[in-house]
C-alpha cells in the first residue's frame, strides 16, 4: 500500500469508528464523555459527600472533584483501549482479510478514540480549574509527557490484546471485572493517605497508581514527577515491545482462525 494513502485511510476508519458507535444519537461523540462524567458525579457524591473523604484539612468539594476527574481521566482512557482491543480484529475481520490495509493500523483505532476521550476530559478539567482560579501555568507542559506514556501503554495493550482476543474470546468478557479491580486497587477514587501503611508498598509498584499521580501532580499542581515518569517510560516501552512482538508473531495464525 502507498504509504501516503495509509494516514488518509486510517483517518477514514477512525471517523467511521466514531460514526458507527454513535450513529443516530443526538450528542454524537460527546457520548464518549457523558458516562465518565456521570461516574464522576456519583464518585464525588459517594466519596466526597457521604464518606467525607478529603485530601487534607484545607480542601473543599471543588478541589476534590478536580482531583477525582484528573485520576479518572487517565483510568478511563486506558479502559477505553482495554475494553475495545480484544474484539477489534474479530469485528474488523473483513478489513484484515480482504483489504490491502496494513494490519498494524487497526489497533490504532481504539487508541485514537481514547485520545479524543482524554482530550475532552482534560479540556473540561482545565476549564474547571480556570474558573476556580487554580490553573497552574505549566500544568499542560508537565502533563504531555505523561500523556505520551499513557499512549505507549495503550498501544502495547491494543496490539497485544487485539491479537490475543482472536484466540481467547473470553478476554472481552474479562475486561469489565478486571477494570473494576484496577479501579479499586489504585488511588483513583480515594487518596493514598487513607491506605494503611502495610499496603503502601503495593501502590509504589502499581504503574496505574504512578500514572494517576503523575497526571494529578502535573494538571493540578504544575509539578513534574521525574522518578515516576522515567520508571513508567521504561515499563511502557518494554510493554509496547512485547505487545508488538505478540502482534507480529501471532497475526498469521489469527488470520487462519478468522
Amino acid at each position: 500500500m502507498n504509504k501516503a494513502i495509509a494516514p488518509a485511510l486510517l483517518w477514514q476508519l477512525f471517523c467511521q469508528e466514531l460514526r458507527e458507535r454513535y450513529v443516530g444519537t443526538a450528542l454524537g461523540v460527546f457520548w464518549l464523555l457523558i458516562p465518565p462524567l456521570f461516574m464522576l458525579v456519583i464518585y464525588a457524591w459517594v466519596f466526597g459527600e457521604i464518606l467525607q473523604i478529603r485530601l487534607g484539612t484545607d480542601t473543599d468539594s471543588a478541589q476534590f472533584a478536580a482531583w477525582l476527574l484528573a485520576g479518572l481521566t487517565a483510568f478511563n482512557a486506558l479502559a477505553e483501549v482495554l475494553t475495545r482491543a480484544p474484539a477489534l480484529l474479530i469485528e474488523r475481520r473483513d478489513l484484515l482479510l480482504n483489504s490491502p490495509l496494513p494490519p498494524a493500523v487497526l489497533p490504532l483505532l481504539p487508541v485514537g478514540v481514547s485520545l479524543v476521550l482524554e482530550g475532552l476530559s482534560v479540556g473540561l478539567l482545565l476549564l474547571w480549574l480556570l474558573v476556580q482560579g487554580r490553573l497552574e501555568p505549566l500544568s499542560v507542559v508537565f502533563y504531555l509527557p505523561f500523556l505520551g506514556v499513557r499512549l505507549l501503554f495503550s498501544l502495547a495493550f491494543a496490539y497485544g490484546l487485539a491479537v490475543l482476543g482472536v484466540f481467547l474470546r473470553d478476554l472481552r468478557q474479562m475486561m469489565p471485572p478486571l477494570l473494576t479491580v484496577l479501579l479499586l486497587v489504585s488511588p483513583i477514587v480515594y487518596p493514598l493517605s487513607v491506605v494503611p501503611e502495610a499496603f503502601q508498598a503495593w501502590f509504589a509498584w502499581n504503574p496505574l497508581a504512578q500514572l494517576v499521580e503523575g497526571y494529578r501532580a502535573a494538571l493540578l499542581e504544575g509539578r513534574f514527577l521525574w522518578e515516576a515518569f522515567v520508571g513508567l517510560l521504561l515499563l511502557a516501552s518494554a510493554s509496547l515491545a512485547l505487545g508488538w512482538w505478540l502482534f507480529q508473531h501471532l497475526l498469521l495464525r489469527a488470520r487462519y482462525v478468522l
